[in-house]
């Protein structure tokens, strides 16, 4: 939902009273289960999601036991909206990407639709051209569509993102990228699956709102980047240097930040030699939108598995304040998850800290010394210093983190599940939505265009995630 449509749900909040927003998830778990005997994952986030107005319509079955939890005689007096109905009876209001979760908007049947993806921190948002095609056939793995000649000319236009959607009895939506889906339309002209894996919800609205803003951002700036990268090239040999964004002003925020994040990354690998011992790494990475970065950029992956290689048993940490998993939706949150688990898979140990205090450092490595690399957060497009000395204050959070971390565990399972906790995603559902994906692949959700982008990091993560158990300790990125 974008911002300019969510509104706070004080009537959940109101029918809640007293009662905890984990006692409430709770017996509304158990109000399923005694109705269905289905064991859902409704955790304490969830109710502060609905709460919040991240999500207006939960499943049904959600509602049913809300309604019966709370004694409300409707979902309507909980103040739960459907705006599937809505946007059935204003088709001049496009549908938002996260209200296909469940099906909460209608898309017309054998029509193409505007979806719109919302806004970030630094995402611009963007527009998806959605084409929803009837399924002729659905199976446990697959839905078969019968693309015709007009879908499969208008998939062929390069000059905008779209996407072929399908449906099912149920309601629920399942995306192919189109580029992908013409390809394989090009190569054989019967009907074509869709992965069941490919279910539009807070997995693949992730994954689909990373890609498509940071695609268009870097496309948008393609010619304007090479330029200034040329531009800067004299701060290459520099030891430390500070970019100011008045000397890039006409590139967009998300290419402002590819340029700091390459240069911070090569300036650091340019010193580790200097480091004698494992170094502890400190990133700046609050919300899922920032932490994408790592799941996208090919540079970002070259360089974790660069360093890895390097070092053995690195420690990263991130501080993500309680007020960021508060104001981030359950997608971005996600993305979050996957970034530290792509860590994980080389054999990084990720440490978490709340304390917002520590959120505004800069980024760094430290070992016997310390070599600082910031490009987010910061008044320039970086800020670098890599001459010899010694900070107090970096070797105090190294201590607190190793001492304090939030998810501290032996194992990397036990601390991916601990963070996923921590950001309210239910650590079931994210196994088993990766352990699916695993197989379907991801480039067939959302597949970038621009040379500086891959989903490499993704599947690595979600590879990682779905075989945690036969390979952790084996560290599968850095093979």
């Amino acid at each position: 939902m974008s911002g300019r449509d969510r509104q706070p749900n004080e009537a959940l909040r109101k029918a809640r009273g007293a009662l905890s927003q984990a006692s409430l998830a709770d017996q509304a778990n158990a109000a399923i289960y005694r109705a269905t005997g289905r064991e859902v994952v409704i955790t304490a986030k969830s109710i502060s999601d609905w709460e919040r107005g991240w999500y207006s319509w939960p499943s049904a079955d959600a509602r049913a036991a809300l309604c019966e939890v709370l004694r409300a005689p409707d979902p309507l007096d909980l103040g739960f909206v459907n705006r599937r109905r809505q946007r059935s009876t204003s088709e001049s209001s496009p549908a938002v990407l996260p209200d296909l979760i469940e099906g909460r908007a209608l898309l017309p049947v054998g029509m193409s639709s505007i979806v719109e993806l919302p806004a970030g921190k630094s995402f611009a948002g963007a527009e998806l051209l959605v084409h929803h095609c009837p399924a002729d056939e659905a199976g446990f793995d697959w839905l078969m569509i019968e693309p015709s000649e007009q879908l499969t000319a208008s998939l062929r236009r390069t000059d905008r993102w779209s996407a072929v959607v399908t449906s099912d009895a149920d309601g629920k939506y399942y995306v192919s990228d189109a580029r992908r889906f013409v390809r394989r339309a090009g190569r054989q002209t019967n009907r074509q699956p869709v992965a069941s894996a490919n279910v539009i919800d807070d997995f693949t609205t992730g994954i689909i709102w990373a890609v498509v803003n940071t695609d268009s951002a870097l496309l948008a700036d393609d010619a304007q980047l090479a330029a200034s990268q040329a531009r800067l090239a004299h701060y290459v040999e520099q030891s430390a240097s500070e970019a100011a964004m008045s000397e890039v002003p006409d590139l967009n925020a998300i290419t402002s930040q590819w340029l700091g994040s390459t240069f911070c990354s090569r300036h650091i690998s340019r010193h580790l030699g200097r480091l004698s011992e494992t170094p502890f790494f400190w990133t700046r990475e609050q919300r899922g939108e920032e932490a994408s970065s790592w799941l996208l950029w090919t540079h970002k992956l070259e360089y974790l598995r660069y360093t890895s290689r390097r070092f053995v048993g690195m420690r990263r940490a991130f501080c993500v304040p309680e007020s960021e998993v508060d104001a981030s939706p359950r997608y971005e949150r996600v993305l979050l998850l996957l970034a530290m688990a792509l860590m994980e898979a080389f054999g990084i140990t990720v440490e978490l800290t709340g304390d917002p205090t520590m959120g505004e450092v800069g980024g760094f490595v430290l070992a016997d010394e310390a070599i600082e690399a910031n490009w987010l957060g910061g008044e320039g497009i970086w800020q670098v210093d890599a001459r010899p000395r010694r900070n107090s204050a970096y070797w105090e959070m190294d201590r607190r983190l190793a001492a304090e971390s939030v998810i501290a565990c032996e194992c990397s399972a036990g601390r991916l599940e601990a963070m996923a906790d921590y950001l309210g995603v239910s650590w079931r559902w994210f196994r088993r939505r990766c352990e699916e994906l695993a197989i379907a692949g991801i480039d067939g959700i959302a597949q970038p265009r621009s040379r500086h982008l891959s989903t490499r990091g993704l599947d690595t993560a979600i590879r990682y995630v779905a075989h945690i158990d036969a390979i952790e300790g084996t560290y599968l990125a850095c093979s």
